[in-house]
């Protein structure tokens, strides 16, 4: 008489099956893909093409115009070869379809405001040229040269 009807199982093997891990492993898959696909079109980033599923083995590129999609099939055996040496061997075959409402968000750095220097005036210039006089080197140059800085920035005011 067995108390239980089933074996215990590893727990490795559990983690495999849950849905939670798997759509995880599918991200990240497609995140070195899209990487790669970059990576391949010589892009800094993709703004008009992105990888968006894989099923049955074929992937699932899309892209925002015609022009793109007709660039991508006809490198489609490349890319292909490419994923299938590098990331996926087991890729079966590359779908191309054009999406023009495709948002393909990314995080672009936002561009740093100019902040007002702060302003020197020609008596703290006078003192720089002053102290670079005792100076020697490297440090005299800079003084100088930021002693300069200020005079300029009088004379345009």
């Amino acid at each position: 008489m067995a108390r239980y009807s089933t074996k215990p199982v590893a727990l490795h093997q559990l983690l495999e099956q849950n849905s939670l891990a798997c759509s995880a492993q599918h991200t990240q898959l497609l995140r070195q893909l899209n990487t790669e696909l970059i990576r391949f079109l010589q892009l800094e980033q993709s703004a008009f093409c992105k990888i968006s599923t894989i099923k049955a083995g074929r992937l699932m590129i899309l892209c925002q115009s015609p022009a793109w999609a007709t660039r991508l099939k006809m490198q489609r055996d490349a890319i292909l070869a490419n994923f299938r040496q590098k990331i996926l061997p087991e890729l079966a075959g590359i779908d191309i379809e054009v999406s023009p409402n495709l948002q393909l968000q990314y995080e672009k750095p936002e561009p740093v405001p100019q902040k007002d220097l702060p302003k020197i005036s020609e008596q703290a210039a006078d003192y720089l040229l002053a102290a670079a006089d005792t100076m020697d080197g490297k440090l005299k140059e800079k003084l100088q040269k930021l002693a300069e800085l200020a005079q300029r920035r009088s004379t345009t005011n």
